[in-house]
């Protein structure tokens, strides 16, 4: 599985894309661990599209544990065109 480090490999400016994105759909008052919603803003961008699976360390592990519903969702997911990691 990736991480947000390995996958700045094809877009350095990742981590700060997500964090910007993260902010305002929280201020919106939207999902901000959509990564379904994020994936589709990066390729928007026209950066290298980071795979349909969040990496590794997208959420904290406490937020993993209180959410299982959304670790189900990009566990063995059927949109899995990269994992190469």
């Amino acid at each position: 599985m990736s991480t947000f480090d390995s996958l700045t490999a094809d877009n350095p400016n990742l981590r700060q894309q997500y964090d910007d994105w993260r902010n305002e759909r929280a201020a919106k008052g939207e999902d901000p661990t959509d990564w379904a919603e994020f994936r589709e803003l990066v390729k928007y961008l026209g950066a290298p599209d980071p795979g349909a699976t969040p990496p590794d360390d997208f959420v904290g592990e406490d937020w993993k544990a209180e959410h299982p519903e959304w670790v189900a969702r990009y566990q063995g997911g059927s949109d899995q065109n990269s994992s190469s990691s």
